[in-house]
């Protein structure tokens, strides 16, 4: 059976990639709903708008 070749990374690595995704995000002002759907990334609270921003 041959494995498939999947690139590994570490939590940590992850982690960190995660999170300097999520910071440009807001500071370019994205949509951080969509960024989260598609990195597979879960937040503690749910995400929502500040309108006024």
């Amino acid at each position: 059976m041959k494995m498939p070749n999947v690139e590994t990374k570490s939590f940590l690595q992850k982690l960190l990639e995660d999170k300097r995704a999520i910071r440009e995000c807001i500071q370019k002002n994205g949509d951080l709903k969509k960024l989260a759907k598609d990195r597979d990334i879960k937040f503690a609270t749910p995400v929502s708008y500040r309108l006024d921003r």
